[in-house]
């Protein structure tokens, strides 16, 4: 006679016990973020807060852009007076507006962007790249996750401060570049480091615009990892909006400080 040994069933106690915590405990609250930025830098961390893993997590609330045919974009030192086409300057704007986003391409430092980024928008985050404009600091200082930018330079920081990087590069013989995110301060590509990328081979006497088509379509990874990092701080650490700051004089980097910084000023 064969003995058939049974034990007690427990499926429904081993499934109650290691269920995934997700069932009982709701998703955080997706983390409002705007972007300052143009041409590839602007396009591709759109395209990652969008279309990218990070998506499930924030929630793109509005969109400045250059407008390059304004003074106030500062389009005659920086990239866009080197060749480029219509459509380089409509990429992001285009694929903001296809995507249902608001685009403001005006100046930044009027009470009406004031009153959109501070009533409307309400950022918790602000992620700037490739963007023509010195941002006030009353809006620096809004997003209780601060302000950060995307910044060509070298493996040093604070690195080729101003408005066209690649070319002072080139000119110092320069055979890479990285990306920094660094936090946005009053001083111009000064602010806080915060991680670079991977080095970029700079081949010589290329352009901004050249340099740009090849750097951005290879940082999705690192733009995915910064962000990841910052809305890890959003997920433990939710809190207000600060005041509104009046904004003081501007100040600039003093590393290699030339003419454009006036200019930048305006």
């Amino acid at each position: 006679m064969k003995t058939v040994l049974t034990f007690p069933a427990r499926e429904s106690w081993v499934f109650r016990e290691t269920s995934p915590i997700y069932h009982a405990i709701a998703p955080p609250p997706k983390t409002r973020v705007a972007v300052c930025g143009s041409f590839m830098g602007g396009y591709h961390v759109l395209q990652e807060l969008l279309l990218g893993p990070r998506a499930r997590r924030v929630t793109v609330v509005g969109v400045a852009t250059d407008d390059p045919t304004q003074p106030f974009t500062h389009p005659s030192v920086r990239l866009w007076h080197y060749p480029h086409t219509r459509d380089d300057k409509l990429l992001v704007p285009r694929f903001a507006a296809e995507q249902g986003l608001p685009v403001f391409a005006g100046r930044v430092k009027t009470s009406e962007f004031f009153e959109l980024f501070m009533d409307d928008w309400r950022p918790s985050l602000c992620l700037m790249a490739t963007f023509g404009q010195k941002i006030p600091t009353a809006l620096i200082n809004y997003p209780s996750l601060d302000f950060y930018n995307f910044h060509r330079g070298g493996d040093a920081w604070p690195s080729y401060p101003g408005p066209d990087p690649i070319a002072a590069m080139v000119r110092d013989g320069r055979t890479h570049l990285v990306l920094t995110i660094h936090k946005v301060t009053d001083v111009i590509d000064g602010g806080e480091f915060v991680a670079r990328s991977h080095q970029v081979p700079l081949p010589d006497g290329i352009n901004a615009i050249e340099m740009h088509r090849i750097t951005w379509p290879q940082m999705g990874l690192f733009i995915r990892d910064a962000v990841g990092a910052i809305l890890g701080r959003a997920e433990t650490t939710r809190t207000t909006a600060p005041p509104r700051l009046q904004e003081p004089s501007a100040s600039y980097c003093a590393c290699g400080q030339n003419d454009w910084a006036e200019g930048l000023a305006a």
